[in-house]
This record gives C-alpha cells, sequence and structure tokens, in this order.
C-alpha cells in the first residue's frame, strides 16, 4: 500500500513510518522539515510541507492509497485546523482512506480525577479542538478509523486492548506509542473500522 503519513516527525509518527515500511508499504512522509526525519528506507518518501495547508497535503496524497495521522495538539486549533486541510485535500484527490489518532480526553470513556474533576472547563477546552477534528472527519465522507488512545508513553512494545463502552479511563491509565503506533496500522487494513472509532489503551 502506498501511505501518507501526517505528524511524521513526532513520537508516534516516526514509529508509524517505521512499522509500515517494516510491512512492506511504500511511506511517504510529510513534515515541515524534511530534515527532521532519519530513517533512511528504499521505500521511503520525504514531502516538505505544511498540514495547516490543503494544497501542501494534496501535492503530498498524488499516487497515495490512504493516510495515518498522527498529528498532535499543542498549537491552538492545531487538529481542527490540519484535519480540515486533509478532508479537503483528500476529497479533491479522490484518496478515501484515513486512519487518524486522537485524545482518549474527547471520549466519554474519560473520568476527570484530581485536579481535572475541579477543573472541568478546562478539561473540555483541552479536548475541543480534538472533538472539532473529530467531527470533521466523521462528516467527510470519506472512508475514516479513529483511534482514541490513552496518555502515550515512549516504553517498549507491550500490546493493547479496545476499552469496553462501559470502561471508564483515567489519565493513570497509558498505551506505549509503539503499540497506538501498531494499533493504527492494524485499523488501516482492516475494512471492518471504515466508519467506526475506539479507544485503546496498554496491557
Amino acid at each position: 500500500m502506498k501511505l501518507l503519513v501526517l505528524g511524521a516527525t513526532g513520537k508516534t509518527g516516526r514509529l508509524v513510518v517505521e512499522q509500515a515500511l517494516a510491512a512492506g508499504h511504500a511511506v511517504t512522509a510529510f513534515a515541515r522539515d524534511p530534515a527532521d526525519i532519519q530513517i533512511s528506507h528504499e521505500h521511503l518518501t520525504v514531502v516538505n510541507g505544511d498540514a495547516r495547508y490543503a494544497d501542501d497535503v494534496r501535492a503530498a496524497l498524488k499516487g497515495q492509497d490512504a493516510v495515518v495521522n498522527t498529528i498532535g495538539g499543542g498549537e491552538r486549533k492545531l487538529i481542527a485546523n490540519t484535519t480540515k486541510a486533509l478532508v479537503g485535500a483528500m476529497q479533491k484527490s479522490g484518496v478515501k482512506r484515513v486512519v487518524a489518532i486522537s485524545s482518549f480526553i474527547a471520549t466519554p470513556n474519560f473520568k476527570p480525577t484530581g485536579m481535572m474533576r475541579l477543573f472541568p472547563r478546562l478539561v473540555r477546552g483541552m479536548a475541543a479542538d480534538d472533538i472539532a477534528g473529530v467531527k470533521l472527519l466523521e462528516g467527510s465522507g470519506l472512508d475514516w478509523t479513529i483511534v482514541y488512545a490513552t496518555l502515550l508513553k515512549s516504553k517498549p512494545k507491550e500490546g493493547y486492548h479496545l476499552v469496553g463502552l462501559d470502561e471508564r479511563v483515567t489519565a493513570k491509565n497509558s498505551i506505549n506509542r509503539v503499540d497506538a503506533a501498531d494499533c493504527l496500522l492494524a485499523a488501516l487494513d482492516d475494512a471492518a473500522t471504515v466508519g467506526q472509532s475506539f479507544l485503546v489503551t496498554g496491557r
């Protein structure tokens, strides 16, 4: 599969690139600074662009089969702005398949504890950008899958499991980035996940 990875210079995105290459995919890593891509592989292409701009994303989508979006928050409205650009670019390019990661705090499964419980407005503000991005994907008409992940940690592979509808998670729950990357690529290859969203956490 020819795969475009957004957020390829991030901690999770880099693992998606590595695992996708190991699985035999042809990967295009999208980055504002290509020098930040430290991986070298015969099936890896690095392209320069800003994910906030649909024209940049559309150029990178040429010849692709699917997209894995690992862009994380931080900048104000980053998720909403980059998802809007991605959706517009995909709709124009004809590429339909996209798998995106999102935060567990945007799910009904999340139970605020400690300081988060005392400041619900802060929690809603943190989740607002993620929710905006999710809604854009859900209304896009694309073949989307959304993987909500608990707190991401950079530890060795341990595995993951899907969180049940009635199961609650807190900021104490976590998943290792390598397992989250594995989950994203597994969802990409599973047609049954199209139009679905689910929450994963570590074992």
